[in-house]
Parts: C-alpha cells; structure tokens; sequence
C-alpha cells in the first residue's frame, strides 16, 4: 500500500537513512537494522541508528539530535517506526509529539507489536505518512532480512560458506583443507563472522580442522559458537571447548549423553536438546535466542543436511583456482537430483573477484518462504 507520492529529495535522504543503519550491522540482534534522517527546509537536522537492544532506536537519536528543529521536519526511515513499549518507549508517540510533520517509511514492521500500528499512530497525530515502493522496499527487506525471515517463519536465516576447488572439493582427499582460498578471501569470511549472530558447524568440522570460529584477521567482535551434534560428544581438548567461558559456545544435539553433558557443563559450554527436530529444531530453538543471521561453515555432512531440508537461504563460494581430483569431499553429501531441472539452482547470482578467487554469491530461497 502506498500513502501519498514521494517527492523528488526523497531519493537522497532514504539513501543516508540506509547508510546509517548499517552502523549498527553485528550489534542489534535480535532487532533489525534501522536508520533515520529528520530533514527540515532542505536541511538534515537529526541523524539516528539503532545500535543495540535497549538502547534508544533510531528515530530516538535522531529527535535527539533535532531538538526543537523536529517540529515541522520529514523523518526519513528505513522500517516502520514502533508503537508499543519495551524496553524503550514507542517511537511513534515520540513522533507526534515533537510535530513531525510527515515519515518516509521504507518497509512496514512485520513484528506483531507493530505490523501497521506504528504508522496507525504517525497517520492518526497529524502525520503525513508515505510507505516507499520499488526499490527502497527491495533494499529494507535485503537489509534486514534474517529479522523478516524470523517473523515469517520463526527460523534464522541460514547463509552456507565455503571455500571450494574448480572441481567443487572442500579438501583435499585425506582431509586437509589449509588453504584451498587465499588470505584476502579468509579475511573477507572473518569480516562476514564479525557481522552475523552466530558461525555454525557440525561436529565432523570440530573433529577435523579443530577450528576457533573467531574473528582475528580483521577488526571486529567474536559471534556466538554453534556446534551442531548428533548426541554433544565432542573432543575435549576442542579449542572451542577450552574457550568457552571466553566465547559464546552452543552445542545443539538431538539428545545428549551423560558424558557429554558432564564435559559440556565444566568447559562453560551451552547445551540446546533439539529432540526429534532435527536440523529444523536446531535452528528453531537458535532463533529463539535472537540468533537470527547465522553463517554455516560446516562440513559437507551438515550442508548437505541443510540443503536437501531447503533450510539454506544464502550461499557464499570463493572459488580458488586449484584441481584436487576424484575422492576428495565434495561440497554438499545430499542425493544427487535425477534430471538437471530438479537441481537447486542459486538467483540473484554476483560474481566478485577476490585475489585470485572467485567469490560466488546467490540465494536458495524466495523472500517469502
């Protein structure tokens, strides 16, 4: 639905608006991103992002920094202002009451506390209320997507890394996986695990590469742990073991043994018992600690698992320039499809170089599954 027609400017600041938001990228789960531009007579007089849970939103900080300027100005904003109290007060109240005069609003909230209400609120103070179209939707939804994913469907979205030959091998055939990509690429991943929730890998990866899911080769803060189990064992000289206290370390398995729990518990391990979920449990119950963007960088087993139960949103290759040959892992341990038309087929394809890799992006998924 679209109230009223954009103007010409609205262009310019929905863009700053945009920008803005992205300052919060890695800090703000499970809230989305969001920013905000307050313009008057021609002039940005408030700037606002959402940094974290509970801290004021954006429309906060930027009638903050507006003041008495607010009264009268256009608040640009990239998600629908709230309009229920949590553990900040409504945004849209705040609004009206500074006499905002009209919001630009890039994306309705499909949180059930706002879904509509918060422009409800804007329309019924006085405010004129204009709900972008075209592409400032598109980009709200590509910028937050794991939070609109999580109200469509209370699952996480799911992004599968991996670092692959020309002839799609993960390893070379004894094992060893150091390095197929090249230290620009590894940099890039550690950028990718400093902006998500939470690095995921299945208990196979841990075993064999025994690897710390930190972010150490460029400036950033450490994501949550996630090992995915059949019943918790794990090595218990595994680093991500010995640094759990020091880390957030979850350990998902379907039900775990004594042992396991024993070791678990005196590491500072968390441990989720999925049950009979399987894959689509683990995630679920992921999400249900508000780790909504979670990056896979698991083995072949786990990925396969997660690509046969259509649970990959997003898929992420660095493609190095190398030959391994027959018997080494494969990307994905799924069935192969009978006929080329059943294969998964990847959309929104962009190709980056990358050294001398090939970063490869795409999704797996609609945006409304």
């Amino acid at each position: 639905m679209l109230w009223g027609v954009l103007h010409m400017d609205d262009d310019q600041y929905m863009e700053e608006a945009f920008g803005l938001a992205e300052r919060g990228r890695g800090g703000t789960h499970p809230n989305p991103l969001v920013g905000a531009v307050l313009v008057k007579g021609g002039e940005v007089v408030g700037r606002g992002w959402h940094l974290a849970p509970g801290r004021p939103h954006a429309e906060a900080n930027a009638l903050a920094e507006a003041g008495e300027r607010a009264r009268g100005a256009t608040l640009y904003c990239t998600l629908e202002p709230c309009s229920h109290h949590g553990k900040t007060p409504p945004c849209a109240e705040a609004l009206v009451a500074a006499g905002v005069a009209r919001a630009v609003v890039a994306l309705q909230d499909p949180n059930p506390q706002v879904n509509g209400r918060g422009v409800e609120k804007l329309r019924a103070g006085g405010l004129a209320v204009e709900l972008a179209a075209g592409k400032w939707t598109a980009r709200a939804r590509a910028q937050n997507g794991p939070f609109l994913k999580y109200h469509r469907t209370g699952l996480p979205q799911v992004t599968y890394k991996a670092a692959i030959t020309l002839d799609g091998k993960v390893a070379a055939g004894g094992g060893d996986a150091r390095w197929i990509s090249c230290l620009d690429s590894r940099r890039a991943v550690h950028g990718l695990r400093s902006e998500v929730d939470a690095v995921m890998v299945g208990a196979g990866t841990v075993r064999r590469d025994d690897p710390e899911l930190t972010v150490r080769l460029v400036d950033g803060r450490d994501p949550v742990r996630v090992v995915v189990t059949h019943d918790g064992t794990l090595p218990a000289d595994a680093k991500l073991l010995a640094t759990a206290r020091r880390t957030r370390t979850i350990v998902v398995a379907g039900e775990a043994s004594a042992s396991a729990k024993r070791l678990l518990q005196a590491r500072g391990a968390e441990l989720i018992e999925a049950g009979d979920g399987g894959l689509r449990g683990a995630l679920e119950a992921l999400a249900s600690l508000g780790l909504l963007d979670i990056l896979c960088e698991g083995g072949p087993t786990l990925a396969g698992g997660l690509l046969s139960e259509a649970l990959i949103d997003r898929v992420l290759l660095f493609v190095a320039p190398l030959f391994i040959g027959r018997g080494a892992p494969d990307l994905f341990a799924a069935p192969a499809v009978d006929a080329v038309g059943r294969a998964w087929r990847l959309h929104d394809v962009e190709w980056r170089r990358v050294c001398d890799d090939l970063l490869l992006s795409g999704s797996l998924s609609s945006e409304e599954a």
